[in-house]
């Protein structure tokens, strides 16, 4: 089974937005008469044109993204990006669920699909290197949640690059990544987080197809 990021649908629209954004903005701009009083319209023009270049630039990564992110199969659950990707396997999977924070007296769903793992070898065997670069950098923003009390960028460095002693096989990138991944396995509950961007369906309904296909995989047994 494969799973299209939904943000991959948006990136079509929102570069026909953005040149749209763009286009009318420089026209505007360009057809603006210098002797009319411009102290806030030539700023808001300008402000959209800037909007309309970052929107394009995003929209451009989405299409140029993979077409499908999982790949759910018997063995497990394969994950890709531009840079790479790694494998799950369902043995190593001990729970599935959306993560949570406390939020006064209540819990917070966070935006992520939380998956707790028996074993991490073969994950961080299979990951190319740039795949995990790229999710060290994009999971930042939990180990902030995770710690909110404290320096939050701070923190969020520290677990970037942690200072902490390699007792594994493992070095460089590998390392930092497992680290990482203790870290958020203390602190959040769960080992490998996927944001909601990355689905086809809601959260609740993702958690209930990987639970599904785990327990109907014998070899999860």
């Amino acid at each position: 089974m494969l799973i299209r990021p939904i943000a991959k649908r948006n990136g079509i629209t929102l570069t026909m937005v953005a040149g749209l954004l763009i286009f009318s903005s420089i026209i505007t701009l360009l057809t603006t008469s210098s002797d009319t009083n411009n102290g806030l319209y030539l700023p808001l023009l300008a402000a959209a044109l800037i909007i309309g270049i970052i929107l394009l630039i995003i929209g451009i990564a989405k299409i140029n993204d993979v077409d499908y992110r999982f790949s759910l199969t018997n063995e497990g659950i394969h994950y890709f990006t531009a840079r790479g990707g790694f494998t799950i396997l369902w043995q190593d999977i001990q729970r599935i669920d959306i993560p949570k924070i406390n939020d006064g007296l209540a819990l917070k769903e966070l935006p992520y699909i939380g998956i707790r793992l028996n074993e991490r070898e073969h994950l961080i065997n299979s990951a190319s290197l740039p795949t995990l670069s790229h999710m060290l950098l994009e999971q930042r923003a939990l180990t902030m949640l995770s710690n909110p009390n404290a320096s939050l960028y701070g923190n969020a460095d520290n677990m970037l690059y942690p200072n902490v002693k390699i007792t594994h096989k493992y070095q460089g990138l590998q390392a930092m990544f497992i680290n990482r991944m203790r870290y958020l396995h203390d602190t959040l509950g769960y080992d490998i987080y996927f944001p909601v961007d990355d689905l086809d369906r809601s959260p609740a309904e993702f958690v209930t197809l990987l639970r599904q296909l785990k327990a109907n995989c014998p070899r999860s047994f």
